[in-house]
């Protein structure tokens, strides 16, 4: 088994306090190149790194021979069939002698995915026949015959739901393939499909890693790698506190603290506590903006009162009922 060494992620900062992670990410690669089935589920809030670790993943794969299929889900694409079904795929069935070969004798049911739009094929796909979900899983058997296989997907809540049936039917038959199926899932998003979504995670063959917040050790390394060995500890301490550990928005703190010059000094930890909020906010304003009606006034009283966000108490101030308010996410 090859060390899964720390790449660095999206943010060019390394991946710092994951040491755990990698090791669990490396040994079910290496189970996977002996031909053992397996699925990974990388699940935990905004901003944790989740991501990062699915990069460091796909990464090692490829380093210990497996060929790597990816896809990212997306909240604007989650009504279009089979849209991750199709990310993972097509990319490789472009080719096509691989074609011929993928989808061949009972893969060849899955060809309607692929078929061009416009092909009448469509409706057939949104309806996530029994047959087509048995065609892409041969389809899925003999692409790993030709080698281990990673199938990769970042954001598995805003997956499609036909996507969403094929995982959770390939699901219950892995074993005995060298194929590892590997998806990121946000905690506290509703997402496509929460059943669906529930039931391809709740697979007990999956690994489930949930990585935490860094620790104020961690958050200092990060600091002193961005903006200077010479960072005080106090103004390291006060990024900590400003970010909560969370390595998104620690990032964009930091981010922000560059663009405005602000030296790592003691002397500046106010200036980190006035930075904060407003390098967190557009994140926030994005996760606001996803929730449904209503939602925004008990999140607005939530963060008014602080630790003392009763139901009763939030529900009058966001001037809702309490069943109203206790319904909103």
């Amino acid at each position: 088994m090859h060390a899964m060494a720390p790449p660095a992620p999206r943010g060019c900062d390394p991946l710092i306090e994951r040491d755990r992670e990698l090791a669990a990410l490396a040994g079910v690669v290496a189970e996977t190149s002996r031909g053992d089935a397996g699925g990974i589920l990388i699940e935990g809030p905004a901003g944790i790194g989740k991501s990062g670790l699915l990069d460091a993943l796909r990464a090692q794969a490829a380093v210990d021979g497996l060929r790597v299929l990816s896809a990212r889900a997306g909240e604007l694409e989650r009504d279009f069939p089979f849209g991750v079904v199709r990310q993972l795929f097509d990319p490789s069935l472009s080719d096509q002698a691989v074609r011929e070969r993928w989808l061949a004798d009972a893969a060849g049911a899955a060809a309607v995915v692929f078929d061009a739009p416009g092909s009448g094929a469509d409706g057939t796909a949104e309806e996530a026949a029994f047959s087509t979900l048995h065609g892409l899983h041969w389809l899925t058997l003999n692409a790993s015959s030709e080698g281990p296989l990673l199938l990769a997907i970042d954001d598995l809540h805003w997956c499609d739901r036909p996507s969403l049936r094929f995982l959770a039917y390939l699901a219950k038959r892995l074993e005995g393939l060298p194929v590892l199926v590997a998806a990121t899932l946000r905690t506290g998003e509703a997402g496509t499909d929460v059943a669906l979504v529930a039931e391809v995670a709740s697979d007990p063959r999956w690994n489930v890693l949930r990585p935490g917040p860094l620790t104020a050790p961690g958050v200092e390394a990060l600091v002193r790698g961005r903006l200077g060995d010479d960072a005080a500890p106090a103004f390291s301490a006060a990024c900590h506190e400003a970010t909560g550990g969370n390595p998104l928005l620690l990032r964009q703190l930091l981010s922000a603290l560059q663009s405005d010059h602000v030296r790592p000094d003691a002397g500046n930890v106010l200036v980190v506590r006035a930075i904060g909020p407003r390098a967190a906010s557009r994140g926030v304003l994005l996760r606001l903006a996803r929730l449904p009606d209503g939602a925004v006034p008990v999140a607005q009283a939530v963060a008014v009162l602080g630790e003392s966000a009763t139901l009763p108490a939030v529900a009058a101030l966001a001037r809702l009922d309490e069943a109203a308010a206790a319904e909103r996410p």
